[in-house]
């Protein structure tokens, strides 16, 4: 994987979206809000239960912080006035962020993550150069600075490797709808078109980025941050990427089974074994094996992302397989 050939020492936060979904306190407050659907309909995808589902898998995301990213400077977790009843709240790297310290009074409360991380730039005291990740994403390799940021403070933003085909926006729902619109504003406003779509972990912003971008749309991004729900006229952080590709310098690199494999033996290596190295992986919940296709990939990130198909047993198996990636407990937990 190519390097920065200068060092980073600037410091990197580390950014979470977290959500108790098993909460009944809080579950009565999203059902009062929640929109009214037909009967007759099934559940839209940005409306069911598995988006704010918890299976406690952040424990398990910092624990992998503290064994792979130990350059990480402060770590904010934004919640909905709870925390974690097992977080370390006293360990000097973590701070709780309320969605009233970064949301409009007049918006709260908010059931939505396009809403509310389009507010994430504003956490108080977060650093230039922060890393956004949700709940359900994993370092699962040794990580630094460098991985996420260029020498000059440009961010690496990854994609998935296939270009996104358009008809998705069509025949797909709310995501790719949404997708589709950043990649058209994108280029309606800064000129190149960054047509393949984000590869759903953790990723890399500068806050001035975040900044540019609602100074340019603000009428649009305070709309998304009012919106309780998820919708299709909502603004998406991947717009942010987006610009900093087509205009603020940042190196895209789309994600493949060979990202951090370097030279021609270990590619050929990789070819027979069939053990490859990828920057990031989704790995998909209703998979038999969880341990085959990590070590197939033997990725540097991986999500484990939670969704309407998926099972109680799929959950079940999903907090067994991060029981044995990461068996120690962090310094975060009480």
């Amino acid at each position: 994987m190519s390097r920065s050939k200068q060092s980073i020492t600037f410091p990197v936060d580390l950014v979470y979206t977290w959500v108790d979904g098993n909460d009944p306190a809080w579950r009565a407050k999203r059902n009062a809000y929640m929109p009214q659907r037909e009967a007759d309909k099934p559940v839209p995808n940005h409306l069911n239960d598995a988006r704010w589902r918890d299976n406690n898998e952040l424990v398990y995301s910092l624990r992998s912080v503290e064994r792979y990213a130990p350059w990480v400077n402060k770590i904010y977790i934004v919640t909905d006035g709870q925390c974690p009843s097992w977080l370390n709240r006293a360990h000097p790297k973590i701070e709780i962020v309320d969605h009233s310290d970064i949301l409009p009074a007049d918006a709260l409360p908010v059931f939505s993550s396009h809403a509310i991380e389009s507010c994430i730039y504003r956490i108080p005291g977060l650093a230039e150069h922060f890393v956004y990740g949700n709940d359900d994403t994993f370092f699962g390799a040794p990580t630094r600075r460098e991985d996420f940021f260029n020498a000059d403070g440009t961010p690496i933003v990854r994609v998935k490797g296939a270009r996104f085909k358009r008809e998705k926006a069509r025949k797909g729902g709310n995501y790719y709808r949404v997708l589709y619109r950043m990649q058209s504003l994108v280029e309606e406003q800064w000129g190149r078109l960054v047509c393949h779509e984000p590869h759903h972990n953790f990723d890399a912003y500068r806050k001035s980025d975040f900044e540019r971008c609602v100074a340019t749309l603000p009428a649009e991004w305070d709309a998304t941050a009012h919106s309780r729900f998820r919708t299709n006229d909502d603004m998406q952080r991947c717009y942010v990427s987006y610009y900093a590709v087509a205009a603020a310098g940042a190196t895209l690199r789309k994600v493949n089974r060979y990202n951090r494999i370097s030279n021609p033996i270990a590619f050929v290596r990789a070819l027979v074994t069939g053990r490859y190295a990828a920057d990031s992986r989704w790995i998909k919940l209703h998979l038999k094996s969880y341990d085959k296709d990590f070590d197939k990939y033997n990725p540097l990130m991986f999500c484990m992302n939670d969704n309407a198909q998926t099972s109680d047993a799929d959950c079940h198996r999903m907090v067994e397989f991060l029981k044995r990636k990461f068996p120690n407990k962090s310094e975060f937990e009480l």
